[in-house]
């Protein structure tokens, strides 16, 4: 998938304050930041807020990036960080409210695991931005699809018929496959299954 703004660009628009810079990051990051963030709770609206509050501070900060995967990993380890610090320090948070996964919980900068995560919220984020440039119908079925929604459980839900839903799944791939590369393609048929 092709960005429409340099790499270099977006990051030093960022180092500069301008607002084009995080407006790209907001409508890019923001979708795989949720998700990422939402790997340590089950309340969706605390991890959109915990993602809000990075790019807040980010706006704030005085940090200035050489690159954007340097950009990128700041995020992800500031969203890491703050998802961790809302867990230890709310204690209206009940177990139910915390996802179990130490694999998570244990990240450490020099892991090679980080490395991996991000490279997946990568491929989301891509999947994700593709997937917003889908007709309303197709965008539909292959958000639930991605819910783990079976084609049946898609149609009952969208009052359409089991072969209009692979019907527009199958255009949504066409397209898709033409948007994104092969790896993040790839990664989004295994997410669908």
């Amino acid at each position: 998938m092709k960005n429409n703004k340099s790499e270099k660009m977006i990051v030093e628009q960022v180092n500069q304050k301008k607002m084009e810079g995080f407006r790209y990051l907001y409508n890019n990051y923001y979708p795989s930041l949720c998700g990422f963030s939402s790997r340590f709770f089950r309340q969706k609206d605390l991890a959109e807020d915990i993602v809000q509050d990075v790019f807040m501070r980010l706006w704030k900060s005085d940090s200035s990036f050489n690159s954007i995967k340097a950009l990128k990993s700041y995020l992800y380890f500031s969203v890491k960080n703050a998802s961790l610090n809302a867990i230890r320090n709310d204690s209206k948070l009940s177990d139910v409210d915390v996802q179990n996964n130490l694999d998570i919980l244990s990240l450490k900068l020099e892991d090679k695991t980080i490395e991996q995560v991000l490279i997946e919220e990568e491929y989301y984020r891509q999947v994700y931005v593709a997937i917003e440039r889908l007709s309303p119908e197709r965008k539909k079925i292959i958000l639930l699809s991605l819910e783990g929604l079976t084609n049946k459980e898609i149609a009952d839900k969208t009052n359409v018929s089991i072969n209009t839903v692979k019907s527009l799944k199958l255009r949504a791939y066409g397209v898709l496959r033409k948007e994104l590369d092969w790896s993040a393609f790839l990664f989004l048929v295994y997410r669908i299954k």
